[in-house]
């Protein structure tokens, strides 16, 4: 049963951080689905790990992180804090695509994709009425649907920021960020001004990135390795079926349980194999800067290098 726990909407920024490319690469990796759904939790608590008050998060959507903030007294000193943040964010997600990519010993397409994946935010500022459905918080109004909206754009961009004009005013980014103004038309909305930055490579942190020493990559590799290895016994969340797409969908429960049995009986010949695996992946990377930090990536003003390209109509 749903019950108000406001009485009247009331101000709050709206953020949406969505990775881009996942429908892309859930879509092409089916028969790897549990290593992609291993990854991309990975990525979406590296942006849990980045939320912290007055940010709160509303709901996990998928591929994507739906956050709030409360427009309190405070908010003069909030805006600066959340504009750096919303840039931070770019940084420990690059780092962690990073470090993902150089730690698996997986050759499946699903582990040598994932430095495809990006991250597109988009902040929005209004009004939201909070009702509670059970223990979960949720948030309803117009503002709440454009937010949403506005991650179908016509931005030609894998990764970027993008802010209502709205949002703009209520946030302030830091010194050195510029955006480029546009606008965005819905049905039954109209038109939206929006400012939008392009991340490039430069926000990537080489020590984060890359472990220092040689403890830490394969601690890191050997963790990630864990992961992947056990994904089929992991316990499902209540209510959700288990999903064997290693398999044949035909193949029914007892196939499912014969994977599972599978995955237990290989562990003890698997572990050792994977250790060496692991320790090769260390040893191979010690003191090797990442491809995408290597020198500095010169943002242009306009954000084309970080556009995709537009296909040929032929």
């Amino acid at each position: 049963m749903a019950t108000i726990v406001e009485a009247a909407p009331e101000p709050v920024v709206l953020i949406i951080a969505d990775i881009s490319g996942y429908t892309r690469y859930m879509t092409a990796n089916a028969k790897s689905l549990a290593h992609s759904q291993t990854l991309i939790t990975e990525l979406v608590k590296t942006i849990l790990h980045q939320i912290e008050l007055p940010l709160k998060v509303a709901k996990l959507e998928g591929d994507a992180v739906f956050l709030f903030a409360r427009k309190r007294d405070t908010w003069i000193q909030n805006r600066n804090a959340i504009g750096a943040k919303l840039i931070r964010l770019f940084e420990a997600f690059s780092s962690k695509v990073a470090e993902l990519s150089s730690s698996t010993t997986c050759t499946c397409t699903a582990c040598t994709h994932v430095q495809k994946l990006r991250l597109k935010v988009v902040v929005h500022s209004g009004e939201a009425l909070f009702h509670k459905v059970f223990e979960f918080e949720e948030l309803a109004g117009v503002d709440v649907i454009i937010a949403h909206r506005l991650l179908k754009n016509s931005i030609n961009a894998d990764q970027y920021l993008l802010l209502t004009e709205a949002a703009q005013k209520d946030l302030e980014l830091p010194s050195e960020i510029k955006l480029d103004k546009g606008k965005e038309s819905y049905d039954g909305i109209g038109n939206i001004g929006i400012g939008v930055y392009y991340p490039g490579g430069e926000l990537a942190d080489p020590s984060h990135a890359e472990p220092v020493s040689f403890s830490e990559r394969f601690g890191k590799s050997w963790k990630l390795f864990l992961k992947l290895w056990f994904k089929p016994l992991t316990p499902k969340p209540r209510g959700e079926e288990a999903n064997f797409h290693h398999i044949d969908a035909t193949a029914g429960s007892s196939g499912r349980i014969g994977f599972a049995a599978l995955t237990v009986l290989l562990t003890p010949i698997y572990l050792p194999v994977g250790a060496l695996f692991v320790l090769g992946r260390a040893l191979h990377t010690r003191g090797r800067e990442p491809q995408h930090t290597q020198g500095k990536h010169v943002h242009t003003a306009d954000g084309s290098c970080c556009k995709r390209p537009t296909p040929d109509p032929g």
